[in-house]
C-alpha cells in the first residue's frame, strides 16, 4: 500500500472542532465550570488528547466518505 493520504484543511478544521468541543466537555466533567486557569488548562489538555487519538479515525472517516462519493 504505497498510496499517500493528503491532509486537507477540512480534515484539520473538523479535527480542531471535534477536539475543542470534546476538550470542553472533558473539562466540564472533571473541573467545576468557572473562568480560571485550571479550567482553561483542562480544556486544552482534553483537546490535545482528543486530537492525538482522533487524527487517524477522522482521516479514516474522510477516506470512507470519499470512496462512498466516488461509487455514486
Amino acid at each position: 500500500m504505497t498510496e499517500e493520504v493528503p491532509v486537507t484543511r477540512t480534515d484539520l478544521l473538523v479535527l480542531v472542532a471535534v477536539s475543542l468541543t470534546g476538550g470542553f466537555l472533558i473539562a466540564l466533567w472533571t473541573v467545576s465550570l468557572e473562568l480560571s486557569p485550571q479550567f482553561v488548562n483542562a480544556v486544552f489538555v482534553g483537546a490535545v488528547m482528543l486530537a492525538f487519538f482522533l487524527f487517524i479515525p477522522v482521516m479514516g472517516a474522510r477516506l470512507f466518505i470519499d470512496d462512498w462519493k466516488q461509487d455514486e
